[in-house]
């Protein structure tokens, strides 16, 4: 089986699961397009129809259609989703049994959110439904709230009793609400934390309380991932409504008060918003964050944004530029190298920018 072109340890071992107004949708992972099973519960969406699909579909040799970005990831040789669960599960966790499970848990409660940011839209921040209900006045918002009431709470232990995963990332901000604690310490009652790994996408504009480092402190490992794309104003302008420098003094507060079991990573997004000037973010990470307090590596990582904003391609004398401009950053000459060279408009990039501006000036 592990050996068909299709197969990934995230269709076998993990679930993810997404609540929002319209109910809970589920897969095998964030990154997975669409869902396979709807509004039932996470033991019933487990051994459903839906997934069991797509395993007699990985059976036969075929790859599975809505794993398009991770296939397409891997032939522009970046590591996909389904390359690094390979080495989660097989290197760190060491459990390549696939016929137990789930041992992972991706966990999204839906939309709420403190922040705006450019890139983002009101499915998946909250604060950004007043600016949206602005730009398009006619369009009905109501299933973009996001209640408390519509969050997945796991009622059946066995479906807990083999998890040593656990992602909690957006949209939304994870730190928000208090749906983490309670699935953490669900887990500890029903089987202990110490060999479950733990890790969070963060806009590091929320810290925790003691309660929490506590609770992560029973974990075998916590990483947070920062959300960062840019530094100082050009920060402000694109994730909307975060301080830059509340921003770095949180960063500094995890620095000195995570627990001893933790690691951090900066996840930059990279557009057009923030292409010309990826080199100084670079220069602040190196800096300021290259590893944690105990000198474990803090890596940069980069992903494409998608939507209006997604770089598709620059004329010959931009790529030029950049290419002088990062001539002392193989990381950044990487990611030039996806892109096409054409002479073809950014209209879609621009409008979108525009209709921003009138409601935010």
């Amino acid at each position: 089986m592990k050996d068909q072109p299709g197969f990934c340890y995230e269709i076998y071992k993990n679930i993810s699961f997404r609540s929002d107004s319209n109910g809970i949708a589920y897969g095998p992972c964030s990154f997975f397009k669409g869902e396979y099973d709807k509004n039932v519960s996470i033991e019933q969406a487990w051994n459903g129809a839906g997934r069991n699909r797509i395993i007699n579909l990985v059976a036969t040799g075929a790859k599975v259609p809505n794993c398009i970005a991770c296939y397409q990831q891997e032939t522009n040789n970046k590591i996909s989703r389904r390359q690094s669960s390979t080495m989660l599960y097989e290197t760190f966790i060491q459990d390549s049994d696939i016929d137990i499970g789930p041992t992972g848990l991706d966990y999204s409660i839906g939309n709420l959110c403190n922040l705006k940011c450019m890139i983002c839209n009101p499915q998946n921040s909250s604060s950004w439904i007043s600016d949206y209900q602005k730009i398009y006045p006619d369009q009905d918002v109501s299933h973009f709230v996001s209640r408390k009431s519509e969050t997945l709470e796991i009622e059946d232990d066995s479906i807990l009793q083999n998890i040593k995963s656990v992602h909690f990332h957006g949209g939304g901000e994870p730190l928000l609400s208090d749906a983490h604690i309670r699935l953490l310490e669900k887990i500890n009652r029903v089987k202990g934390l110490a060999d479950v790994r733990v890790f969070y996408n963060t806009n590091a504009t929320v810290k925790v309380d003691d309660s929490v480092l506590e609770l992560w402190s029973k974990c075998r490992l916590i990483e947070l991932y920062f959300s960062i794309d840019d530094v100082g104003a050009r920060f402000e302008y694109q994730r909307t409504g975060a301080n830059w420098n509340t921003v770095c003094d949180n960063i500094k507060w995890y620095y000195n008060n995570m627990p001893h079991n933790h690691m951090f990573n900066v996840n930059c997004v990279w557009s057009y918003l923030n292409l010309f000037y990826l080199d100084q973010l670079v220069d602040w990470h190196q800096t300021n964050l290259p590893s944690n307090r105990y000198g474990d590596q803090c890596n940069l990582i980069f992903q494409r944004a998608i939507g209006n904003f997604n770089i598709t391609h620059v004329n010959s004398s931009a790529l030029s530029a950049l290419k002088n401009k990062f001539k002392h950053y193989p990381v950044l000459l990487s990611l030039l190298s996806d892109l096409t060279v054409s002479d073809q408009s950014h209209y879609k990039f621009w409008q979108a920018v525009n209709q921003i501006y009138q409601v935010r000036q």
